[in-house]
C-alpha cells in the first residue's frame, strides 16, 4: 500500500512539474519559434539485467519542449525500448519497457550546431510477462542526457541524443539510450 501510494506521489509529481514551468510562458528571447516537436529512433537497454545486458534493442522517442527562458528548454519526452522477444531483463521474455520524462535542458551554442544537457525525473513503465507470470513494474527515476541540435531550416533541424537512466525497477536499474530524429519547430 506505501508503495502504490509512493508512485502516485511520483506520477502527480512529474505532471506539475512541466505545468509549473509552462506557467512561466515561453521566454521573450531571440527564438522565434518557441515550441519544439521531435520524433526520434534509436537503441538502448538496460545495463545490469540479467541474462542480457546489451544497449542494442530497438526504441523510439517522442519529444515537446518549450523555450521558458533564453537557452534554456523544458520538455517531455514519451518513449519505449522493446527486446525484441529475448529473455532480457531477469526471466521476462520480450518485455516493453514505456518511460516519461519531464526535464529541463540548458543549451549551448557552438555555431553551426546548438548542444544541449539535460536533467530531469521519469516514470518507467515495465510489461507483464503473462506466459512466466510475472506482473508489471513501474518505479519514477532520474534521465541524464546531452543533446545534438543541426538546423536544416529555420523550422526543422536533425536532433542527435544520448541519455542515462536510474531507475527503481526490479529487473533494471541503469538504462542508456541513443536516439536520433527530426525536429520541427513551431
Amino acid at each position: 500500500m506505501r508503495r502504490r501510494r509512493f508512485e502516485l506521489q511520483g506520477v502527480l509529481l512529474a505532471a506539475l512539474l512541466p505545468a509549473c514551468a509552462a506557467l512561466a510562458g515561453p521566454a521573450a528571447a531571440e527564438e522565434s519559434y518557441p515550441f519544439r516537436a521531435s520524433l526520434f529512433i534509436g537503441l538502448g537497454g538496460a545495463f545490469d539485467a540479467e541474462p542480457s545486458s546489451d544497449l542494442d534493442h530497438s526504441s523510439f522517442q517522442l519529444g515537446f519542449s518549450w523555450e521558458s527562458d533564453y537557452d534554456v528548454l523544458v520538455g517531455l519526452r514519451y518513449g519505449e525500448i522493446g527486446w525484441d522477444g529475448d529473455a532480457g531483463l531477469g526471466a521476462r521474455v520480450g518485455p516493453d519497457l514505456a518511460y516519461l520524462t519531464a526535464a529541463g535542458e540548458y543549451l549551448f551554442h557552438e555555431g553551426y550546431y546548438t548542444s544541449g544537457v539535460y536533467l530531469g525525473l521519469g516514470w518507467y513503465q515495465l510489461d507483464e510477462d503473462a506466459a512466466a507470470e510475472i506482473p508489471s513494474d513501474s518505479a519514477i527515476g532520474l534521465v541524464l542526457g546531452v543533446t545534438g541540435d543541426f538546423r536544416i531550416t529555420d523550422r526543422f533541424s536533425i536532433l542527435v541524443e544520448l541519455s542515462g537512466h536510474y531507475t527503481d525497477l526490479d529487473d533494471a536499474d541503469l538504462l542508456a539510450m541513443g536516439h536520433a530524429g527530426i525536429a520541427y519547430r513551431f
